[in-house]
């Protein structure tokens, strides 16, 4: 990341910008662009680096610009990149902006959609508001949606849809630009619910007419997530044709939470909660969640819900979940894990018919493997039947239909003999991560009857 802090004396026009950067001691270049948020543009000036420190940039002696010139950077049309090896287009950007702007940038979805939508779009949204007059300036680059028909930004929190405030025009030049029309004015009480999340960009395309990624215009002082709920989360897990979309929004400064479940299938469920629980574990209700008088498949946490730093450090490691009851299945038919997107979730179930060769047997299991990207830790849970005198438990290497070697043995929970898991600290590497990604591993449990393995199941 980076600070930057800029100096301009109107007199005569003189310059002086000094940027200060950490993690960046390999940065080739830095320069000022002409150019408006979400756009590139042309280098207006080179910054030259400390002799004395490589994470400092700053413009040249003497360095003038005019008039017209700066009429360009006090509204906000130039920007500071700095670039890399790693990112030779750029890998640090600041639009350089007096205090009256406020700006925000915003990734866009189809898990954002509600309910979710499977899409490989994307966006990156961003948006600039003149706190003087309320001049709101917003553009969003899309990827995956060239044959979009509409794009909006609307009122709705998330997990809710909402009425279209503006419509957005697409670019003339590029399909994937959209745009609010030039001299967009909000006011105070439309800024206040735009400030607060309650807002989102939505776009349109042919296949999917209620939208097809949206991103909430959040700040950079919340945290948003979105989860598929299943039954296959449920531990153990339920068949059930039942599903379930999850978001949820943590305001970072005073850790209010809001978060909602959209279901399906799931009309009668007589209650739903968020618990506190790794991936293959029940725990207890941390908040019982409230149906939506008005929709019966929404559950939604009561207002001015609060947490603390302590239990959004478990929420963002992944130990919370929720958990949606249903008359048939009283202890939870629809269950999803609350995870932020460096973490990939696999569930998966365990068979005799999966051994190589196959084996007959009334044994089962349920397996749950959890991956965050970030530093390739691994956490697996195991939870069987009819195998409580297994003599041992691995993953192996190996994709479906083919033995191969331990990768890593799993240990029995002292407290359950019908419970594995990886052990403490489990880690792989990114290229162990790109087998276990294609289906390239398994879970095999041996016993006394069957010491190759009775029950196996492919992480997949």
């Amino acid at each position: 990341d980076g600070d930057g802090y800029a100096l301009v004396d109107t007199t005569d026009y003189s310059v002086e910008l000094t940027v200060v950067t950490s993690g960046l001691d390999d940065a080739s270049a830095a320069h000022i662009h002409t150019g408006r948020i979400g756009t590139n543009g042309d280098v207006l000036v080179a910054l030259e680096q400390s002799m004395d420190d490589s994470n400092v940039w700053m413009t040249p002696s003497n360095t003038q610009i005019n008039a017209d010139i700066f009429a360009v950077l006090a509204s906000g049309g130039h920007y500071v990149n700095v670039h890399t090896p790693a990112n030779a287009g750029g890998e640090l950007r600041g639009q350089i902006l007096t205090s009256n702007y406020g700006f925000t940038s915003f990734k866009l979805s189809g898990e954002q959609e509600v309910p979710a939508i499977e899409s490989d779009a994307s966006g990156e949204g961003y948006a600039l508001i003149n706190m003087d007059n309320y001049a709101l300036e917003l553009l969003v680059n899309t990827m995956g949606v060239d044959d979009a028909t509409g794009a909006h930004i609307h009122t709705g929190r998330i997990g809710t849809n909402g009425d279209v405030l503006v419509a957005l025009e697409q670019s003339t030049t590029d399909a994937g630009m959209w745009m609010t029309p030039a001299n967009t004015m909000i006011n105070a009480e439309i800024f206040e619910v735009l400030a607060s999340g309650g807002h989102y960009v939505n776009v349109h395309t042919p296949a999917n007419m209620g939208g097809e990624i949206r991103g909430q215009i959040l700040t950079d002082n919340y945290q948003l997530v979105t989860f598929p709920l299943s039954g296959m989360q449920e531990v153990p897990a339920v068949d059930t044709m039942a599903s379930g979309s999850g978001y949820a929004l943590v305001n970072m400064d005073n850790y209010h939470l809001e978060l909602r479940a959209l279901t399906e299938g799931v009309s009668d469920a007589t209650a739903a909660h968020i618990h506190t629980g790794r991936i293959g574990t029940n725990g207890d209700v941390l908040a019982a969640l409230e149906q939506s008088s008005d929709n019966m498949n929404q559950w939604q946490t009561p207002e001015n819900t609060m947490i603390n730093a302590d239990i959004f450090a478990v929420l963002a490691s992944g130990g919370h979940y929720v958990n949606v009851h249903t008359p048939a299945n009283p202890s939870g038919e629809l269950r999803g894990q609350i995870l932020t997107d460096n973490y990939v979730f696999v569930t998966f179930p365990l068979s005799g018919e999966q051994e190589v060769p196959a084996v007959t047997t009334d044994a089962s299991g349920d397996g749950y493997a959890l991956v965050n990207t970030n530093d390739y830790s691994v956490e697996l849970q195991v939870l069987t039947s009819g195998v409580s005198d297994a003599t041992a438990a691995h993953i192996h290497t190996g994709v479906a239909g083919e033995n191969g070697p331990v990768l890593a043995p799993l240990v029995q929970d002292s407290d359950d003999m019908n419970r594995w898991m990886s052990s403490t600290g489990l880690m792989i590497d990114a290229d162990i991560f790109s087998v276990l990604a294609s289906g390239g591993h398994y879970v095999n449990i041996h016993t006394p009857a069957n010491p190759s393995g009775e029950i196996r199941g492919q992480i997949q």
